[in-house]
């Protein structure tokens, strides 16, 4: 129902992703006055909500100052493109940079960006990387809330909020990390890079003056990076992509789930080998102006005291 969402970050701001800190962000169960509205955390490079809107009325999420810069209904997904914050919930990154013409201030202008009623954002109201675990709660090796978050949200006029908990959960005794095994320059112009975290980031800078196009599970064209931009496909059924601007420049970040493993632990073997395995190969679809080059990886187990020795616990 809720699949990955692009994001667009001139730099990756997170260097270990996920397993680098215990402090998870946590959904609350929905108030009543949410009926038909589903939602979930999912934590890629950063916290991130993801929102399906099954009702017939239309949610309006408002950013940190009370401005709406996403409608979410039955047409699908209209984003406010004058909000800042609809350019800074694209990114785990921070310090983006705001096209010209979009303030606090601005008269709002309102896009479809997506033709399905779901969509997935990195609300800097989730971040986790700035919260300190107290020493007391890290000792004592338990789960436990250290402080409460919340997104303002109107539901056909009812206010109400997506709200949840910080929380101090003990990392694993291991992790999942996804590599990259094929060529990071591709192309000459175009290089690819990949940052780790429970969903890993594909980072792509194209310099090369031609197309790149990236498919979904599906085959269709589903992010395009450059000439003049970054665009994603509001045409979610067959037939002419319908590129919708959604950043400038010539580098490109979305979290990528087809880069993971499909569990949540290892085979039992590997887990009982207590050293380093690959469990998963992966590969995506990717042309540059037209023609197909291979963007591929593997996914590794690390297990807890490598994963300490590689600087990925505090």
């Amino acid at each position: 129902m809720l699949g990955a969402v692009l994001a667009t970050a001139p730099t990756l701001a997170l260097a270990h992703g996920p397993e680098a800190k215990a402090v998870k962000a946590r959904l609350a169960p929905l108030s009543a006055t949410l009926d038909g509205i589903n939602a979930q955390v999912q934590t890629t490079v950063a916290p991130q909500l993801v929102v399906a809107n099954d009702s017939p009325r239309t949610l309006e999420i408002f950013d940190q100052e009370g401005r709406v810069f996403l409608r979410i209904n039955e047409q699908g997904v209209l984003a406010d493109l004058a909000s800042p914050a609809w350019y800074r919930s694209q990114t785990a990154a921070r310090g983006v940079p705001i096209p010209e013409g979009a303030s606090q201030d601005a008269e709002p202008r309102w896009a479809l960006v997506h033709k399905e009623p779901n969509w997935g954002w990195f609300d800097p109201r989730l971040r986790t990387d700035e919260i300190e675990v107290p020493h007391d709660m890290e000792h004592a090796g338990k789960p436990a809330a250290i402080s409460q978050w919340s997104v303002p949200v109107r539901l056909d006029g009812e206010e109400s909020t997506l709200a949840g908990e910080f929380r101090y959960e003990p990392l694993p005794p291991g992790s999942f990390q996804s590599r990259l095994t094929s060529d990071p320059e591709p192309v000459e112009g175009v290089s690819v890079s990949l940052a780790p975290g429970t969903v890993p980031a594909v980072h792509i800078h194209n310099q090369s003056g031609k197309p790149v196009v990236v498919a979904d599970a599906e085959g269709r064209a589903h992010l395009r990076i450059g000439p003049g931009g970054s665009f994603m496909n509001a045409n979610q059924e067959k037939g002419e992509p319908q590129w919708v601007k959604v950043a400038g420049g010539s580098r490109y970040t979305w979290t990528e789930p087809r880069a993971t493993y499909g569990d949540l632990r290892p085979p039992e073997k590997v887990s009982q080998a207590g050293r380093r395995a690959q469990v998963a190969t992966w590969s995506l679809p990717v042309t540059v102006d037209g023609e197909p080059v291979a963007v591929k990886g593997v996914v590794d187990w690390l297990p807890g005291e490598q994963v300490a020795a590689g600087g990925g616990h505090h």
